[in-house]
């Protein structure tokens, strides 16, 4: 029996010799996924994340179903594909995968070209091109880190374009190149490395009319892909084409001569001893067998020179040409960094101390004569703190025969090599760096001052170092002395220096040198803003308000801050700033207070205004109070409730750090902004379950209500921390902050805020097992919204004394009751609470063992509450129905449903909820124990 699957084109899967045709869409993408990864897990986060693009709430199930039917369509090889710790893995031999094959090709390829074997290079290369039927997995979207490798894929495809162009210009079959090329500059016209190959072997064929054509044709697809025209080597073969210069540009006058290896000393820097790089450096060891060159990239300070010198050392042995080190001086402060021009001139120095620099032909006979010296393949170049791709781009095309390692702060994805993401440390790899650099006995003496100083570094290994000189330049500090000198945010990064050693400098100079980029100087300003406002992320929304562009403009200034390694992107089209980071932008923000607090004020209006909009399709609030939190231009608005939640949803982060900055402010903006803010969030919050953050924003609301000194909004603050206090397992407490905001309500005579308040005290004493005080306390409240005709607090108040009245075991006077709420909320279209008094209705029957009509109320109560988004309802909705799986002997079916009522619990963090859920496994396993020892 046999599989074969294909990814150089259109997914395929072929079993046992037959095509299995493949249902379109996520299944072919779950394919794509778990093949790339070729036996190894993939976790359900990163597959979710591949397979949508915001993943709905039902995407977990839904994966399953893709799983099953992937399986399926696997036939009687669908032992393969097996869950593994959290994640899916799919076995695939050796030979199944196209892509093996063609991976295969290009190591071959390489292989011939460095012993001197052009023309088979070629040969190998046509045929490992043949291979490919389109684009990888074409016809899929390209999302999360899928999308980014199925890129990744095409562009190995044009590499070996380009190096095939390469090796038949070296065996002198450059008409073999041409259709290659064509295809490729037909799919990326604005790849300039192409157009010079085309162009030079139009050259070298005698076809001067059509290298011509192919240099207007290449000046208009650059100017139209890239927004500049040619660089210097198409100039320079124009140049050569109209004046008749001596040579054409890449072949010098001279045949080689002697290319035996010069005895030139290393010009590397010092190797230092990596910790905890163990793995990228077999990881970028096993790249470079295949890839020939290879860009690591990452922020400032997190170590790409380091490992570069690293995996250097251990290669070196490799090859027998010293090694060549090159700083393009992309990360120094107060130098300019290297051109190309600059750069391959110094190549050429150091591979022979007599080059002047002056050779005939200018820039690109030096390019010429570089490419010739390192022909023979032995070489191996660091092309260290490179600002961008257009330093390298045309000296990587004259090293093509080299192995190259490439570093910069910018992520250099238009270059056509691999590509590897430099992160920080682990915690355990922080701390043992720590070690290092200071006595490894006072680390290992304090093991957890030494886990906060690794927090408080950011796990980057920069700033690890500086503070391991310092604490090794003061034995008499302790680790708790150097913790709290990083514990104040306002100076850590002034103690994070040691002599030339700086992280806010480092961090400067990337500022810098972004601001002197196109588009730069506004992505500086963006970066400087999210510092006046410091929400933990950003997306296009907030970008805009805080710079007044549109969502196209916002969307490439984030980006432009993401390639400088400023920000890092935590899903699509969002951001976030590393801890170091962050008070570097804080810094920056701070520097003019009057256009800091007017930035502030746009980002509270853009955060209330869109708040309110969305907790309106929750449930309407009328007759909110005036305030000054106006939005000049709404950027984000809501078809439906389920836009609604998925925006509250992305924001939550970012709603509860503003009402805790707000809380912070002590002035009276940030006050009112915090009440207001707790206020919208209202019910949200309980409804998602996130009860510690209603809690946190109630608290700091309260404070703020206080100073401003409005009872109302006391008493809000206090209601809402009451709630969150219950779920939380405080309720007594939560009983006393209730009867206080009781007072305040009826102090003001506000007769429908006292009954509102009545309702969440009546709650509360439920709660609390006080029964008979909370029928009394409901049946108040049902008093005061009677004469006003409140239908909506009116329906609330009902199904919560029925509630009551069922732990009362008067179930039939519950439905009374609850068939009233029923009737008035379907009246006003209160979603939200049709499906809680459904839900109650189906514990109503529970209750008096009418157990059929039970089911068919909680199956409603749960569609509802998924709809809704509920988690709260569909939490409770899921624990009564596992109790009336219980009372009818279905054990599995109860357990499936509190299995599932534990995952809410536990994605909310609400551990009082957790833990009612596991006692009711617990007791669900103990009968069936008990029945399992009577049997033996």
């Amino acid at each position: 029996m046999t599989v074969a699957f294909g990814l150089l084109g259109p997914v395929t899967l072929h079993v046992d010799g037959s095509a299995v045709t493949l249902p379109a869409g996520r299944t072919q993408l779950l394919l794509a996924a778990l093949l790339l990864d070729r036996g190894r897990r993939v976790s359900t986060k990163r597959l979710l994340g591949d397979l949508w693009d915001e993943p709905p709430p039902s995407a977990p199930v839904n994966l399953r179903t893709y799983v099953t039917r992937l399986r399926g369509l696997l036939g009687p090889h669908r032992d393969r594909l097996v869950w593994v710790n959290s994640g899916y893995s799919l076995a695939v031999e050796a030979g199944e995968l196209d892509l093996d094959g063609f991976e295969a090709d290009i190591r071959d390829a390489l292989d011939a070209v460095r012993h001197g074997r052009p023309e088979q290079s070629a040969q190998i290369l046509t045929a490992g091109l043949r291979r490919w039927r389109g684009e990888a997995a074409e016809g899929l979207p390209r999302l999360g880190l899928l999308g980014h490798r199925l890129d990744a894929l095409d562009e190995s495809r044009w590499v070996a374009v380009e190096r095939h162009a390469a090796a038949c210009a070296e065996a002198g079959q450059h008409r073999t190149a041409l259709p290659t090329l064509r295809s490729l500059l037909a799919d990326r016209p604005a790849r300039e490395s192409a157009w010079e190959a085309l162009t030079q072997a139009l050259i070298r064929l005698g076809e001067r009319a059509e290298a011509m054509t192919a240099l207007a044709a290449a000046d208009a697809a650059l100017r139209a892909g890239t927004g500049r025209g040619p660089g210097l080597v198409l100039r320079e073969i124009e140049r050569y084409l109209r004046e008749g210069t001596p040579t054409p540009p890449g072949r010098p006058d001279a045949t080689p001569g002697d290319t035996s290896p010069h005895a030139t000393p290393s010009n590397l820097p010092p190797t230092v001893v990596l910790i905890g790089r163990e793995r990228l450096l077999s990881q970028i060891e096993a790249t470079l067998g295949t890839a020939g060159a290879i860009v690591l990239h990452g922020p400032a300070g997190v170590g790409k020179s380091a490992l570069a010198g690293a995996i250097t050392a251990r290669l070196a042995p490799s090859y027998p040409r010293s090694p060549l080190y090159l700083d393009f001086c992309g990360s120094s402060p107060g130098l300019t960094p290297m051109t190309v021009e600059e750069a391959t001139g110094s190549l050429l120095r150091a591979l022979d101390g007599e080059h002047s620099g002056n050779t005939a032909g200018g820039a690109a006979a030096e390019a010429a004569e570089l490419r010739m010296r390192i022909s023979d393949g032995q070489m191996l170049l660091v092309l260290d703190n490179v600002v961008d791709a257009g330093q390298v781009r045309r000296l990587l095309s004259v090293l093509s025969t080299a192995t190259v390692i490439v570093t910069s702060r910018t992520a250099l994805p238009t270059l056509d090599v691999a590509h590897l993401a430099v992160g920080a440390l682990t915690p355990d790899e922080s701390v043992a760096l720590l070690a290092r650099h200071a006595a490894p006995k006072r680390i290992l003496a304090a093991p957890k001052e030494a886990a906060v100083l690794a927090d408080l570094c950011d796990h980057l290994p920069l700033a690890l170092r500086i503070v391991g000189a310092r604490l090794s330049a003061h034995p008499e500090w302790t680790l708790a002395d150097m913790v709290a000198r990083l514990a104040d945010e306002q100076f850590r990064l002034d103690e994070l220096s040691c002599d030339d050693l700086a992280v806010r400098a480092s961090l400067a100079v990337t500022a810098d040198l972004l601001a002197e980029r196109p588009g730069g100087p506004e992505a500086v300003d963006l970066f400087d803003r999210w510092g006046m406002v410091c929400p933990p992320t950003i997306g296009i929304e907030l970008a805009q308000v805080l710079t007044g562009a549109d969502a196209r403009e916002a969307r490439a200034l984030l980006d432009r801050l993401a390639a400088a390694s400023l920000v890092e992107a935590c899903a699509t089209d969002r951001y976030r700033l590393h801890d170091l980071v962050r008070l570097y932008a804080t810094e920056r923000g701070r520097r003019d207070p009057t256009d800091r607090a007017a930035t502030i004020h746009a980002a509270r209006c853009h955060w209330l205004g869109a708040t309110r909009r969305a907790g309106d399709h929750l449930r309407r609030v009328p007759d909110r109070p005036a305030d000054g939190f106006v939005e000049a231009r709404p950027v984000v608005t809501f078809a439906d409730q389920r836009e609604a939640l998925r925006w509250l949803e992305r924001e939550r982060e970012n709603l509860i750090a503003a009402a805790r900055a707000a809380a912070q402010d002590s002035t009276t903006e940030g006050d009112l902004f915090a009440v207001r803010l707790c206020a919208e969030l209202y019910p949200f919050l309980p409804m998602r379950g996130y009860y510690r953050d209603l809690r946190e924003v109630a608290q700091g609301a309260l404070r703020c209500a206080r100073r401003l000194g409005s009872r109302p909004d006391e008493a809000t603050a206090l209601t809402y921390f009451a709630v969150a206090q219950s779920r939380l397992g405080e309720t007594d407490r939560a009983v006393d902050s209730l009867r206080i905001a009781l007072a305040l309500r009826e102090a003001d005579d506000d007769t429908q805020a006292v009954a509102v308040a009545l309702d969440h005290l009546g709650v509360l004493l439920a709660a609390a097992g006080r029964l008979d005080e909370a029928r009394a306390t409901f049946l108040r409240a049902l008093d005061l919204h009677r004469p006003r005709a409140d239908r909506r607090r009116m329906g609330v108040t009902l199904n919560n004394l029925a509630d009551v009245l069922l732990q009362l075991d008067q179930s039939d006077a519950a439905l009374v009751h609850l068939q009233e709420s029923l009737r008035l909320r379907r009246e006003i279209g209160d979603e939200l609470g049709l499906g809680i008094t459904i839900l109650t209705i189906g514990q109503a029957y529970a209750r008096s063992g009418r157990y059929r009509q039970a089911y068919g109320w909680l199956d409603r109560a749960l569609t509802a509450a998924r709809s809704s988004g509920n988690r709260e309802a569909e939490w409770r909705v899921l624990t009564e129905r596992a109790k009336v799986h219980r009372d009818t002997g279905q054990e599995l079916p109860a357990r499936d449903d509190l299995h599932l009522a534990l995952a809410i619990s536990e994605q909310t963090g609400d551990t009082i909820g957790a833990d009612e859920v596991r006692r009711a496994l617990t007791a669900l396993r103990v009968p069936a124990a008990r029945r399992s020892a009577r049997r033996t």
